[in-house]
């Protein structure tokens, strides 16, 4: 699906994608303020930047096994997103991916991931408790910002850089 194709078509009520479909371009579906549950095909190896930026209704069961990369802002202020798990088969989430996504209540990050982007989790205030993958090596700036409930046990041995303010405002963090 193209960049743009469905750009700010707040009628829009898709329920699903065709079977094959590989890439979801930038701005596909940003502001489709009715898209609501949706099923994305098997297929799914791309979704880009703010491909569903401010769909506030939408809802997913999953993201496929076989997604690759959620570009920056893909799903950010999609408020009723409540994710519980992302496929392993993710190496890269752009900046802010996740950002404002209220309901997104996610128990561990893929393992494949190495770098948790600027702002990607900002804001997901349903974020309570998540495992880091072992591989991970950077946190950027504002990666888990304003999750207040958010617990982490541990960090992986081979972090190498924490960012600015990436945990800022996470109350329960707090000893």
């Amino acid at each position: 699906i193209s960049k743009g194709a469905f750009h700010h078509c707040t009628v829009l009520a898709l329920k699903s994608f065709p079977d094959g479909l590989k890439s979801i371009g930038k701005d596909a579906f940003s502001g489709c303020t009715s898209l609501t549950h949706i099923s994305l095909p098997t297929t799914l190896v791309h979704v880009g930047a703010y491909a569903f930026h401010g769909c506030k209704l939408l809802t997913l069961d999953t993201l496929p096994e076989g997604l690759k990369d959620v570009g920056e802002c893909a799903f950010w202020e999609c408020e009723s997103l409540a994710l519980t798990h992302l496929p392993n088969t993710l190496t890269t989430i752009g900046m802010q991916a996740f950002s404002g996504c209220l309901s997104l209540s996610l128990d561990c990050l893929p393992d494949n991931l190495t770098v948790v982007s600027e702002g990607v989790f900002w804001g997901c205030t349903s974020l309570t408790h998540i495992s880091l993958p072992d591989g991970l090596t950077i946190i950027h700036d504002h990666a888990f910002r304003e999750c207040r409930l958010l617990v982490i046990n541990s960090l992986p041995e081979g972090l190498k850089y924490i960012g600015a303010s990436a945990f800022k405002e996470c109350m329960s963090m707090l000893g």
